[in-house]
């Protein structure tokens, strides 16, 4: 019972958009011997957490049928991808009308398969669309992932955070850390291809770049003499070392996929632990969505402490509909490892001082992404972008290229072509790194004004009708802690890394909040206020 969310979660690395009999036969063996030993009178054998699996597909739709790409994945916008088989298998057996709605988007059952459509779909069941699902969920152990939306329609915003808190290899990527945007379409992407002119296991494209750290939207820490063994990586073409991407590192005997459930619980294979996670104050339709973890695991000793958190603002306007402000404090183990925050975008992106904005105006798609970097400083931020013809997929002097075949055509060029990179220009051995993303239609001509909160020990955002703050040094705060703010309107107000316990709030030297308790899960103290000096006390 409680090997089967693990078990899950080995399948859930694979190619969400190929959509293929492999990928619903992966993810519907669990629920073939659910549905047999039932029948044969074992009862359900299965932890129930497996009903909500395949929920992560639910919230990873697109508006156009698509799917959010995690793991090894093809982007083929012409196929919609289906999961018709697992879904009727969950759906029937444990009477689940969202995922039944998930079956009949595409009732797409193989035919070796429809033998199990006969025995076992539920006929009665009725589809429910999940438009009345919470919009934020959160996937724990062994996941940490987070995926928060601000609708169910054509206009929603959909944002991706993960931790990885277990690697287990084989369709999964070192992607610790990484978030995904889309807002009328992809804007911080995933960047590559499983398969193409250079697509498959120990492939140039798939083991240099599109596996690694350096293909997603995460941390890089560049260490010139490190070496990255990945002789025991599957596939035809090995090598006996990848290229150095300054990314994650390759767990297992050089880069083996985890063969046990002792060897997925070792040192070696764990990678992260999620540290907090919430969303509210209202839980079906949340102002905020908050997950923050410790990747430093999932790097070699050249990282002492990698922390990276999330906040994704549910703004409630049409115009600039969301942010997703990103924290994270990174310390080397030597000051002269450079340090890179990613963003990879489809279309060359445009920099503009201390922002720069990724833009969608092929293939139907009109959105737009504006990040401002307030952490490195403006004066000891280096902003550059790197891609274009013969970069796409650029590792450190090599570009490995992946070209789409006639059969899986990317006409929309989800594999990306472009990543805008954030270092510090000063070598020092701890760096913080604070930015602000903001989406809107690519036609909106102003986006909200973003600011930085600065105190003795909180660092924050103030955006909107809206304040976030953590930690400066990203440990949790137990003492009195305090900060201004300015502004002419009430204010929606998220603390952050704060113990559990009982807080009072005081405004100007008065007491604003006389007690608000603070959870144990999130650590966060959520209330509206307006401008004035506050007081944080436990």
């Amino acid at each position: 019972k409680d090997y089967l969310p693990v078990r899950n979660y080995i399948y859930s690395g694979h190619n969400y958009h190929q959509g293929t009999s492999y990928v619903n036969v992966r993810f519907s063996n669990d629920l073939f011997s659910l549905w047999i030993l039932r029948r044969m009178g074992a009862g359900a054998i299965y932890n129930p957490a497996q009903q909500f699996v395949l929920y992560d597909f639910l919230y990873r739709r697109r508006p156009d049928g698509q799917v959010m790409p995690a793991g090894d994945t093809n982007p083929i916008r012409k196929n919609m991808p289906s999961y018709s088989l697992p879904a009727m298998l969950a759906s029937s057996f444990y009477k689940d009308s969202y995922l039944a709605y998930e079956y009949e988007r595409k009732p797409n059952i193989e035919r070796h398969c429809l033998i199990f459509d006969i025995l076992w779909r539920d006929l009665d069941l009725k589809a429910k669309a999940p438009d009345d699902l919470p919009l934020t969920r959160y996937s724990g152990s062994p996941f940490g992932w987070m995926i928060a939306r601000t609708a169910w329609d054509e206009n929603s915003v959909i944002a991706e955070m993960k931790i990885n808190e277990q690697f287990v290899g084989n369709h999964q990527h070192l992607d610790g850390g990484s978030f995904q945007l889309y807002y009328k379409g992809p804007l911080a992407i995933d960047a590559g291809a499983y398969q193409g002119s250079s697509g498959g296991y120990n492939s140039p494209h798939n083991k240099n770049f599109f596996k690694r750290t350096i293909a997603h939207n995460s941390l890089l820490v560049y260490n010139p003499d490190e070496k990255f063994a990945c002789w025991n990586y599957g596939g035809g073409g090995k090598t006996e070392f990848a290229t150095n991407d300054g990314g994650q590192r390759m767990p297992g005997d050089r880069w083996e996929t985890c063969r046990s459930f002792e060897q997925l619980l070792s040192k070696d294979y764990t990678t992260g632990k999620a540290l907090a996670h919430g969303f509210g104050p209202d839980a079906c339709k949340p102002d905020y969505s908050y997950l923050k973890g410790d990747i430093t695991q999932a790097y070699t000793d050249k990282v002492k402490e990698a922390k990276r958190s999330f906040v994704f603002l549910n703004l409630h306007t049409a115009e600039v509909p969301a942010a997703l402000i990103v924290f994270d404090k990174v310390v080397s183990s030597d000051p002269t490892f450079k340090k890179f925050w990613l963003l990879h975008s489809i279309e060359e992106p445009t920099i503009e001082g201390n922002r720069f904005i990724v833009r969608r105006t092929k293939n139907g798609d009109t959105g737009m992404l504006q990040n401002h970097v307030l952490l490195p400083e403006a004066g000891n931020a280096q902003i550059e972008k790197v891609g274009g013809k013969g970069k796409e997929f650029w590792v450190f002097g090599t570009n490995y290229p992946n070209d789409a075949l006639p059969n899986r055509p990317d006409d929309a060029n989800e594999r990306g072509a472009w990543r805008v990179e954030v270092s510090p220009a000063a070598p020092a051995t701890e760096d913080c790194f604070l930015n602000v993303m903001q989406v809107a239609d690519n036609t909106c001509k102003r986006m909200h004004d973003v600011k930085r909160i600065d105190a003795e020990k909180v660092v924050g955002v103030q955006i909107a009708d809206r304040v976030v703050t953590f930690s400066r040094d990203s440990q949790p705060l137990s003492g009195k802690v305090d900060m201004k703010v300015d502004g002419n309107a009430a204010m929606k107000f998220v603390i952050t890394d704060l113990i559990p316990g009982t807080w009072q709030i005081k405004k100007d030297g008065k007491v604003y909040i006389p007690a608000m308790e603070v959870r144990s899960d999130d650590g966060i103290l959520s209330f509206e206020g307006t401008a004035g000096h506050y007081e944080f006390l436990r």
